[in-house]
């Protein structure tokens, strides 16, 4: 199984992964807070982020081909610093071999579901997500369906195991706040909500 970081980031200010963390992947079901986390993380080790739904959804929501996107992200893994958010199953692969650090947001089901409900009801517009796209009344539903689909993310749990040396599993916010703040001095703040 996957490394449970739980009793790391119990001694939070010591848990340092800095130093070997230059590519980095977060994965985890729509609504875990990939996008979020991926932006602090680029704030606090000073990373650029990449988010794939910025590369795949094109206006009206129309998906760029998949082997195309395969390729986009493929070159983003050539250079030698990145933190690269996002599931799309062709980018998994290359990406997982290429990091550093997988991080898996290993959020329960539900709390990922209210996260996907509360964002859509917000009026500003959600990290990650290309300037041309809205989350419409009408997307919502088949975003459920989508994620809720028996096996959606089984390629995901595959290549998290058989990367498992490299993956940090996030099962909650504390976990991801605890794991934040080992990232930070002492003095620092910033949680993650």
């Amino acid at each position: 199984m996957v490394r449970d970081v739980s009793r790391e980031v119990a001694k939070c200010h010591c848990f340092d992964v800095k130093c070997d963390m230059k590519r980095i992947s977060i994965v985890g079901p729509a609504g875990s807070g990939k996008s979020t986390l991926a932006v602090k993380l680029g704030e606090i080790l000073n990373l650029p982020v990449y988010h794939i739904d910025c590369y795949f959804l094109k206006p009206d929501w129309q998906p760029t081909d998949k082997q195309e996107l395969a390729k986009q992200i493929a070159e983003i893994t050539k250079n030698d610093a990145w933190i690269i958010e996002g599931n799309y199953k062709l980018t998994l692969e290359n990406r997982f071999e290429k990091s550093d650090k997988i991080i898996f947001l290993n959020l329960p089901f539900e709390f990922c579901l209210d996260s996907i409900k509360q964002r859509h009801h917000q009026k500003e517009k959600r990290v990650g997500l290309p300037e041309y796209l809205d989350m419409t009344e009408e997307r919502l539903p088949e975003l459920i369906e989508k994620i809720s689909a028996k096996g959606h993310y089984d390629e995901l749990h595959r290549l998290v195991e058989k990367y498992k040396s490299k993956v940090i599993e996030l099962k909650n916010r504390s976990e991801v706040n605890d794991f934040l703040c080992s990232l930070k001095p002492v003095n620092g703040s910033d949680e993650w909500s």
